[in-house]
């Protein structure tokens, strides 16, 4: 009568022994998988801080004005650019009258 329980016993003890085994080893998988991510996300967010230094270079003012007059051609503003109000109404109703007839 003793033998059958104490069977019974072993095979519970290793059924436990090799479950907890396996859930140790798929805990020390589970610690890699997220020690590989947190680096990734480390890489990531220094990638990310490193171009927004490099854009905020890329657009200061100064750099821009310079590319615009040396590399599109433009120029600055002059008082004879800027029209009245009233004369773009007058060259508007003229090119729609022409349009018209």
């Amino acid at each position: 009568m003793i033998r059958y329980p104490s069977f019974i016993i072993f095979f519970l003890i290793v059924f436990v022994a090799i479950s907890l085994y396996q859930i140790k080893y798929l805990i020390t998988q589970k610690e890699l998988e997220l020690s590989v991510i947190n680096k990734n996300i480390i890489r990531t967010e220094t990638d990310l801080n490193i171009l927004k230094a490099e854009l905020s270079y890329l657009k200061r003012p100064k750099r821009i004005e310079n590319l615009a007059k040396n590399k599109l051609e433009l120029r600055e503003i002059s008082a004879i650019d800027i029209w009245d109000l009233q004369h773009l109404v007058d060259v508007t109703k003229s090119i729609t009258e022409s349009n018209v007839k």
